[in-house]
């Protein structure tokens, strides 16, 4: 029996998906690398849920923020979850179409290192923005 067993989370995620992210995923994995099954996941995120514990796919993109916010040295801040949730979910629909032969954005960023995606410039400028997902404060 291995150490990742009987855990709620890797329930959720799945053992194989938990498995890539905790021994594969990589500070030098970009969105090519990532095994379809975690991308189709993180594109059903429904970022308007309140209420991720139960869902599958909000577990896995969680799980992958969480192991992109540890690579860069950084700590996750909860007020910005769904903007985070909707930067990875617009990421993967995109590299899904790539792999799907549909015309992609040509931007270099493409092939940047997907923890420098998330916790870099581009992951900081969706964080600033916002959505309906975090309206701006009251007194703001």
């Amino acid at each position: 029996m291995n150490n990742i067993a009987n855990n709620p989370i890797v329930d959720l995620v799945g053992e194989e998906f938990f498995s890539w992210l905790s021994r594969t995923f990589s500070r030098e994995t970009t969105l090519m690398d990532v095994p379809a099954g975690i991308l189709e996941r993180i594109s059903r995120v429904d970022v308007t849920r309140r209420d991720y514990a139960s869902d599958p796919n909000a577990v896995t993109a969680i799980a992958l923020l969480t192991f992109a916010y540890g690579m860069a040295g950084k700590r996750q801040e909860a007020r910005h979850g769904p903007n985070d949730l909707m930067l990875v979910k617009a990421l993967s629909r995109g590299e899904l179409a790539r792999r799907s032969g549909e015309k992609t954005s040509g931007n270099p960023l493409w092939k940047t290192p997907l923890h420098e995606l998330i916790t870099g410039n581009v992951g900081e400028r969706i964080r600033a923005a916002r959505f309906i997902t975090n309206p701006v404060e009251p007194g703001e």
